[in-house]
């Protein structure tokens, strides 16, 4: 029945419209309720996330998404390894790893940071044959020729975060290998080595190929021992060497 025919019609509209008026603006417009997800505050950092330096290095941080009128303490874990000062300058003490806090009123930031020695440069001195031993006898007397004896060194290095790279140098009776190597630095600051070495010894034509090197730098002096199995397309067999580092010094 239409409510145009109805006694009082008329106000019946009205009060069903009000009543569908007060309804819409009480779930929000007629467009059901809407809730705004509160927003999590975006953790404090540290930056840059630099976490090698080489020793005497000294490397700026700062914070980054924290609070702008928060006032930052600074501290290292071991500040015989890496010190840091109010403003977040830190400076490279000794080889270890620290870990670095900036800390806030509300919120706070770590960065593990290791510190590693300086093997960039130039590297020389002498190589000992501490062991030699000829598998299949090809090799007999290039092991008596090279046992015992010192053969001239040079190792040039670039550096990069743990990572190393160069080229090596060995005399040998009557030549010299050389050739390409790379390797990493590990924890404790010492360095492995892996490469191929290729020249002449004794007339012959030798490779010499890195199966083990562990080294390290101390200041400006780097001591350590090193493995190597030579071969020879003109030679029997192969020769297994172990070597040690002697009097290797970083060109200043």
């Amino acid at each position: 029945m239409a409510l145009n025919n109805v006694p009082g019609g008329d106000r019946m509209k009205r009060f069903t419209l009000s009543c569908v008026v007060v309804a819409c603006v009480w779930v929000g417009a007629c467009g059901g309720s809407s809730t705004t997800a509160p927003t999590t505050p975006t953790a404090m950092s540290i930056t840059p996330t630099t976490s090698v330096l080489v020793i005497g290095q000294s490397q700026p941080y700062s914070t980054a998404n924290g609070p702008s009128t928060d006032v930052i303490t600074w501290s290292s874990t071991d500040p015989n390894v890496l010190t840091i000062d109010s403003t977040g300058n830190a400076t490279a003490i000794a080889k270890g790893v620290v870990t670095i806090t900036a800390a806030g009123t509300t919120q706070s930031a770590t960065l593990q940071v290791q510190v590693v020695p300086i093997y960039q440069g130039t590297w020389t001195g002498s190589t000992t044959t501490v062991a030699c031993t000829s598998i299949g006898g090809g090799f007999t007397s290039y092991c008596t020729q090279s046992l015992g004896s010192d053969q001239a060194f040079g190792l040039t290095l670039s550096q990069s975060g743990l990572s190393v790279s160069g080229a090596l140098t060995k005399a040998e009776p009557g030549g010299v290998l050389s050739g390409g190597v790379n390797g990493s630095i590990g924890p404790g600051g010492d360095i492995t080595l892996t490469g191929t070495l290729t020249g002449v010894s004794s007339g012959a034509n030798i490779t010499g190929t890195l199966i083990s090197w562990n080294s390290l730098a101390t200041g400006t002096t780097m001591t350590g021992v090193w493995a190597a199995n030579v071969t020879s397309p003109q030679i029997l067999g192969i020769a297994t060497l172990q070597l040690s580092l002697t009097g290797v010094t970083l060109a200043q």
